[in-house]
């Protein structure tokens, strides 16, 4: 079974995020901050990391571009609920620095599985 990191400040969405995944037969790990986010990275065997591009303690872009540089296998997939993930700001950044797709909040359970499932190449 995969294990799965969300960093996410709503407890909502980590919460929902976090059972989704799990009843589609992945483990999902839940991290509310970019810091307790990077602790469980280096505690945990991390097979992908779902980050939110708006957290109260750091740009997700830049806790994505720490996360690829320590841990530059595991695939990232960026969620927005303020950013629009069509924007070029977010766009632009699928394929690099460890992004491998965006999604926008809310999604679907078909939306969510359709990014996990591309950025882990399954």
């Amino acid at each position: 079974m995969k294990t799965l990191l969300i960093i996410d400040d709503d407890a909502l969405i980590r919460d929902t995020v976090s059972m989704m995944l799990d009843r589609a037969g992945y483990k999902g790990l839940c991290a509310a901050s970019s810091e307790e986010g990077m602790a469980m990275m280096a505690s945990n065997q991390v097979a992908l990391a779902l980050v939110d591009v708006v957290l109260p303690d750091r740009n997700g872009l830049e806790l994505a571009f720490e996360l690829n540089q320590k841990w530059p296998s595991v695939p990232i997939v960026l969620m927005s609920g303020r950013v629009s993930t069509e924007a070029d700001s977010i766009k632009n950044f699928n394929g690099h620095f460890g992004i491998k797709g965006s999604i926008p909040k809310p999604f679907t359970l078909e939306q969510l599985l359709a990014a996990v499932r591309s950025a882990l190449g399954e």
